[in-house]
Formats: structure tokens, sequence, C-alpha cells
């Protein structure tokens, strides 16, 4: 009965969001994740969820700029050291996972997903965040971890809907830490021991 009404319910959302683009947790997290770039080409408007990683990707295929209802997108454990301009038109994104790139800073892209709830960026070699992430008021999951990071600046304290932010194998003192968690006092942060780095 209940496997019946999640069904049920699965229809309702997809079937009412189908223009809507920007989904509901609920029906995000059941819709089809799609892991074939041709398949999910052969019906673009129906991809709210994209997998390409593990790819060998040097850049973002053009053609992922077709699916305009996007709303979580996972390129990890790529070769990517940017993002292409035109991936700020994916307004409804709302997970993205870059994570083990080639990153050394976040890409001005992801201060235009206004809706972004989950950010996964670990194992690149990102130096700072940009002030403009203090923007991003609905993120509420942000995955650092193991990166270069030495700039944090205190706009960051605008992004009022985290609750986890993991900045684990970064060397930070704890005068750094400390001021980290006060600006962002709701957080539950995760750092590894402080270094003996200075303040």
């Amino acid at each position: 009965m209940m496997r019946k009404f999640s069904i049920l319910l699965f229809y309702l959302f997809v079937g009412g969001f189908a223009h809507a683009q920007l989904l509901p947790q609920i029906a995000l997290d059941s819709v089809r994740t799609f892991r074939s770039l041709n398949r999910a080409l052969q019906q673009p408007d129906s991809v709210y969820r994209l997998d390409l990683s593990k790819q060998k990707l040097k850049e973002v295929p053009e053609e992922v700029r077709q699916f305009k209802n996007l709303n979580a997108l996972d390129l990890g454990r790529n070769k990517l050291k940017e993002l292409p301009g035109w991936m700020n038109e994916l307004q409804y994104m709302q997970e993205f996972s870059a994570g083990r790139n080639k990153f050394t800073k976040i890409p001005n892209a992801v201060c235009q997903w206004k809706h972004l709830k989950r950010l996964d960026m670990h194992q690149n070699r990102i130096e700072g965040l940009p002030k403009c992430m203090g923007g991003l008021k609905e993120l509420y999951s942000l995955d650092l971890w193991s990166n270069d990071l030495e700039d944090f600046p205190d706009e960051i304290s605008g992004m009022e809907s985290l609750r986890f932010l993991d900045l684990r194998v970064i060397q930070y003192s704890q005068g750094e830490m400390d001021r980290i968690t006060s600006l962002l006092p709701s957080v539950k942060i995760f750092f590894s021991q402080p270094c003996n780095c200075g303040d």
C-alpha cells in the first residue's frame, strides 16, 4: 500500500511540475538519473538529473546546454579545470557535484544558481571562495574537503540556509577556524586538526 502511494506521489509531482522545471526535493530524489549523454539527448526536456562522472572529460560537452530543466548534475572524477560561461543558463540547478577534478577556483556559474542546495567540490585545487557565494541563500550543504582553501571571505556568512560544511584536509590555524565558525554559527563544520601556521 505504501509503495503504491509513493508511486502515485511520484507521478503527481513529476506530472504536475513537468513545466515548472524546479522540482521539489521529493520529486528530484525520484526522477531518473541519465548516465548516457546520447540517451539524454533523445528527450532533453525530461532530463532533470544527469551523471557524467568518471568520463575523463576535459570540458563540459556543449550538448548539456540543451537540458534546460536540469536540476542535478554530477561531473565528479573528470579532468575539468573550468565550466563554460553558458552554464549559468541552467537556472534550476539544485545539486552540483564536481569532486576530484582540477578546479583552482569556484566557477562563476555557481554564484548564478540561486536555487543551489548542495555543492560538492571536494578534492580539487580551489584556493579561495568568491564573495558572491554569500548570495546562495538556499545552499544547505557545501563539501570542500581536501582543497587548497585559504581565502574565506566574510561575505560567506550570507549563506543563511547552510547547515553542513566540510573543510577537512585543509590547513587552518585555530584562529582562522574560530573566525569561520563565528561567520557560520548555525553550521556543522568539519575541520581537521589545526595547524601551527600562525593567525
